[in-house]
């Protein structure tokens, strides 16, 4: 009965597991590129993947984690105009509180611990949003 009970668990523990790598792809070594209407705005994951959990930028749609690129097809796929929650520019530099945080959210919050940071963070032009 032991041995029976043990190997229940180990299976369980086994597709659970299975099931929780099947789920996040792989996270991106290389700096994604979001083009929006003027600047490009560089996105290292690398930097983020142990500060932010996944679901905060990859929000859930229906339910699930979507693990879609921002300006994908129905999500935040407007690339000029500056205003609603499709704007790709809204869901970046937004200051007020949305559905979801936005890019801009976070920073601030880092640069309100760390203002040494402001330039690199909140800055337009030379900073590490926009290189």
């Amino acid at each position: 009965m032991k041995k029976m009970s043990f190997a229940l668990l180990c299976l369980f523990l086994f597709a659970a597991a299975m099931q929780a790598l099947a789920a996040a792809p792989p996270v991106p070594t290389e700096p994604l590129a979001l083009k929006g209407s003027k600047k490009e705005v560089m996105f290292p994951h690398a930097p983020h993947k142990d500060k932010v959990e996944c679901v905060t930028c990859h929000h859930n749609v229906d339910g699930k984690e979507n693990y879609q690129k921002c300006a994908t097809a129905g999500c935040h796929d407007n690339l000029t105009e500056k205003k609603g929650e499709k704007s790709l520019y809204v869901v970046i530099h937004s200051k007020e509180k949305l559905k979801h945080r936005t890019c801009f959210e976070c920073h601030t919050n880092v640069v309100a611990e760390k203002a040494e940071l402001k330039k690199d963070l909140l800055g337009c032009a030379k900073s590490k949003c926009h290189p």
